[in-house]
């Protein structure tokens, strides 16, 4: 099974150029078919060859989750990205007594779902990508064992995997000294530190980051 990181990454991605399908089933049918949330992660863990998109997710609900609880791949990434969410998983009683989170659910609605709270609107696309990524960053940095809100020896944040500031105590990384990654980076809007202890200031440590460094990650995938 590929790591749960890289199936959210790619997910992200595949989303950035096919939008999601926010209606009825887990499909619709069009130019580009739209596919919902829970699709896409089915379809980027399960991908192998040439992409075939399975007829249930058009026309038949109940079998498009079962299909998707089929995927150890798909529920992983799925649940990743409800860990990520503020909201609170609904539980499915499987049997009498005997329940279980929907994480199918959970996820599917968030993405149709007017918040609670300002501005009472679904999550924009862009929202649902950088939640994504905030999700893959979560995973990598606790399987790789950094500190959350800190820098590694490059100057990128161990969770953000950027910002940062360009001056530590007055003192000023010249932009000469970047290595042609991190100047292109720099250009990016990415910022990076001098001094690697220091916590980044744009990042709580628990992978809540500002939607100007989630836009900045985006642009360089």
């Amino acid at each position: 099974m590929r790591p749960t990181q890289n199936v959210l990454q790619d997910m992200a991605a595949v989303i950035n150029i096919e939008g999601l399908h926010r209606g009825e089933q887990f499909g619709e049918r069009g130019d580009i078919d739209r596919l919902d949330i829970c699709a896409h992660a089915f379809l980027v863990a399960e991908w192998h060859g040439p992409l075939r998109v399975p007829a249930e997710f058009f026309t038949d609900e109940l079998a498009s989750i079962r299909l998707i609880e089929s995927s150890p791949g798909a529920i992983a990434a799925i649940r990743a990205i409800s860990d990520a969410l503020d909201s609170t998983v609904d539980e499915e009683e499987l049997a009498p007594g005997f329940f279980v989170p929907n994480y199918i659910s959970h996820v599917s609605n968030w993405v149709r779902t007017a918040s609670p709270v300002a501005p009472k609107r679904p999550p924009t696309t862009s929202e649902v990508i950088g939640r994504i990524l905030r999700a893959a960053n979560t995973l990598t940095t606790q399987t790789s064992g950094a500190r959350p809100g800190f820098t590694d020896a490059y100057g990128l944040c161990t969770t953000c995997h950027g910002h940062g500031t360009l001056m530590v105590d007055g003192e000023e990384i010249p932009y000469a000294e970047l290595s042609p990654r991190r100047k292109q980076g720099h250009d990016l809007g990415h910022r990076f530190y001098r001094n690697t202890s220091k916590p980044c200031p744009d990042c709580d440590g628990q992978d809540r980051v500002t939607d100007v460094v989630v836009s900045a990650y985006e642009a360089s995938l």
